[in-house]
């Protein structure tokens, strides 16, 4: 009998279980949205932006922030001077660390003849999108806040 009362408990308990895991899940995902648009060439802005969105994950909101920085024009310079810059790798390599996701223009890398792995900083085929400025837009048009270092 005791052993039958053990088991219905366990029964009954671990639905219980799993829905309380299911509801811990759903506080760690990220409720806030932010993409930033990186389009200008000049370096000193760029490395500025990325100090933008380091402090944006060291903020009290960072950790409930999904965050993107959308790449395209002139922007473009971030990943390409990576290359040889150790400070903008590092500074690049703290962010994906954080979540973050760096989406780059394909017409970008068209218009400048630019080859993902040969020319760009830790750039995969998964991080380009089609067009750039219709990411941010889209973006923007799915809630996310927008902000232009």
């Amino acid at each position: 009998m005791k052993k039958m009362l053990t088991m219905l408990a366990l029964v009954i308990a671990a639905p219980l279980a799993l829905q309380s895991n299911a509801v811990l899940a759903a506080d760690t995902e990220k409720t806030k949205k932010v993409v930033y648009h990186v389009n200008k060439a000049d370096m000193n802005t760029i490395k500025a932006g990325l100090r933008n969105v380091t402090n944006h994950i060291n903020s009290p909101s960072g950790p409930e922030t999904q965050i993107e920085i959308a790449v395209h024009g002139g922007g473009i310079n971030m990943l390409t001077e990576a290359r040889n810059d150790p400070q903008l790798q590092a500074a690049i390599d703290n962010v994906k660390a954080n979540g973050v996701e760096i989406k780059v223009c394909a017409n970008t890398l068209r218009g400048k003849n630019l080859d993902v792995k040969e020319d760009l900083y830790d750039t995969q085929e998964s991080d380009i999108v089609p067009s750039g400025v219709a990411h941010v837009a889209d973006r923007q048009m799915e809630g996310w806040a927008y902000i232009h270092p």
